[in-house]
């Protein structure tokens, strides 16, 4: 089953930059919440408990049910769409959240985790990871909380490609097959890749 925690939401009338200042001096942090059948409401929630909830095994694909006085919004699953973060103070500034309904397919982005010590990396070679994320189109109730790849078997000089991975059951996978996940190299392909780097970067300052 998908992660889901309960997250308390309240209702804000106001909008525009004076009042999401506000919002944020009173130690809230402002959102806003929509989805299908629903008019486009304000929020405002406290950031440490969606830290709470972005520090759940499903990271930023948790769903959020809803706590809120407003009767359109509670008891609402949602999924986050947008967090803003500030550049310097790394704090939550803004949150778009999706109510989700569950016969209809969403987008999302699905970390890929690697499962398993590689063989090739026994030996000596290096782990290189071209995918960190894989994107994907499913009802709500088919969202993986991560795409596992085996990699155990993996030997210097192979890869694996998205089309090697099978898709869960309701899941479909929008990266091209061709696309590389990951790739054990050698060593002296490592320093030779680096090598050729720093000579490109000399003759760029020559």
């Amino acid at each position: 089953m998908h992660t889901e925690v309960e997250f308390q939401v309240n209702p804000k009338t106001d909008c525009g930059k004076g009042s999401a200042r506000q919002t944020r001096a009173g130690g809230q942090v402002p959102g806003i919440v929509y989805g299908h059948n629903l008019i486009p409401t304000m929020v405002s929630f406290e950031e440490r408990e969606l830290k709470k909830a972005l520090s759940t095994p499903a990271g930023r694909n948790v769903f959020l049910r809803l706590k809120c006085d407003n009767p359109e919004l509670n008891g609402a699953r949602t999924l986050i769409k947008e967090l803003q973060v500030h550049p310097l103070l790394r704090r939550f500034i803004h949150a778009d959240f999706f109510k989700l309904d569950p016969d209809r397919a969403i987008h999302a982005m699905v970390p890929i985790r690697l499962m398993g010590a590689s063989i090739g990396v026994k030996l000596g070679g290096i782990m290189q990871i071209a995918m960190r994320d894989m994107p994907v189109l499913c009802k709500p109730d088919d969202l993986p909380e991560a795409i596992e790849v085996q990699v155990a078997e993996l030997k210097i000089g192979q890869s694996i490609h998205v089309s090697e991975i099978k898709q869960p059951e309701g899941v479909e996978f929008l990266a091209s097959g061709k696309m590389a996940i990951c790739a054990v190299i050698s060593p002296s392909a490592e320093e030779e890749g680096t090598k050729k780097e720093g000579e490109t970067t000399a003759a760029a300052g020559s």
